[in-house]
């Protein structure tokens, strides 16, 4: 039981950072392609700490790629360690990849299309030098305003580096969005935003 309800969690109760993933793979699928690369010394279970071995995995597909998501690729246990999916662009050919990260292993980078964003907001896409906030912060600073009792059945969390001009979502850059599957705990099954540049935690406005 306790397994259907995360399976469903991970499929209904949608992060709302991932619009930005939704937009760049609409109606592209993944080819069959896939670029391998050879583990590397693990760097934690972090999104932050695990990002060099993500794009150690994009040296070879495309050395210009850039950092649009990171997420959580399935909903995650509190004691568990979570699975990172990272979504890279290439300003080069407009090209996207996605790199999963587990146990500080990736899985090597796979193509998943063209991004269909412009030579301007390719130019405008930043680096990763203002992400300060690490995942395993913005889970406590979430869980600390979720209204909690006890540990969540699961979560969910993700944040985008860009947005496009043609997402009209509320999801703002580096800005963690944090969903909870609350279980027993009480906590609240709205998402919960937490600033990576500055640390300072909220509710989402719907």
């Amino acid at each position: 039981m306790t397994t259907q309800r995360r399976a469903r969690f991970a499929t209904v109760a949608f992060v709302a950072v991932l619009a930005l993933a939704v937009t760049l793979l609409a109606g592209c699928g993944a080819k069959s392609g896939t670029t391998t690369s050879a583990p590397v010394p693990t760097k934690g279970p972090t999104a932050l700490g695990s990002l060099a071995i993500a794009k150690s995995s994009m040296a070879t597909a495309a050395a210009d790629a850039k950092l649009l998501v990171v997420q959580t690729a399935e909903a995650a246990t509190p004691t568990g360690t979570p699975v990172w999916g990272y979504l890279f662009g290439s300003p080069a050919n407009d090209k996207i990849w996605v790199v999963y990260v587990a146990n500080g292993v990736s899985m090597g980078a796979q193509e998943y299309g063209t991004a269909g964003l412009s030579k301007t907001e390719w130019a405008a896409v930043p680096g990763t030098d203002s992400w300060k906030i690490d995942s395993d912060a913005a889970y406590t600073k979430a869980l600390a305003l979720s209204g909690a009792k006890g540990a969540p059945a699961a979560y969910m969390m993700g944040l985008l580096t860009f947005k496009p001009t043609s997402d009209t979502s509320t999801v703002q850059p580096f800005v963690w969005s944090v969903q909870f599957d609350p279980g027993a705990s009480g906590a609240t099954t709205t998402a919960i935003n937490v600033d990576a540049k500055t640390g300072a935690a909220s509710l989402a406005t719907k």
